[in-house]
């Protein structure tokens, strides 16, 4: 996966990461509505037409993507969070939905020890390693 680095970029991976498995993303009407943004606003912002939108904007769009603000303007939070969201997605579309966005957000080391915990729970049910092209 590419990071996205430019506003609009960044607009377009969370309208095409976040959203329900059992649905396509979210509509610019469906944004809008929930946002109070209009859709003309959120086609601007999406295709590098308007790059300097207002913090309200930007507060309003991280809120509903549950995303942290500096998404938009901090690469490192960027690359951190684009990474969560792509494993969020992948894990979105084999049925785990829920425990995967309760990933977004946390620490390296948090995600660390979801990693080790779930090995461990593997090895107590006498799981194969996943790695070694397990069950």
């Amino acid at each position: 996966m590419d990071v996205p680095r430019t506003l609009a970029e960044k607009v377009d991976y969370l309208i095409r990461t976040v959203h329900p498995r059992d649905r396509k993303p979210f509509t610019h009407p469906e944004i809008a509505a929930a946002t109070q943004l209009s859709t003309g606003l959120l086609s601007a912002l999406r295709s590098g037409k308007n790059v300097n939108p207002t913090k309200e904007t930007v507060e309003r769009l991280a809120r509903f993507f549950g995303v942290p603000v500096a998404y938009f303007f901090d690469d490192q939070t960027t690359e951190q969070v684009a990474a969560q969201l792509g494993l969020a997605a992948a894990m979105r579309d084999v049925g785990i939905a829920h425990a995967a966005t309760r990933l977004v957000g946390l620490s390296e080391g948090s995600l660390d020890a979801v990693a080790a915990l779930t090995e461990q729970l593997r090895r107590l049910e006498g799981l194969n390693d996943p790695e070694a092209g397990a069950r």
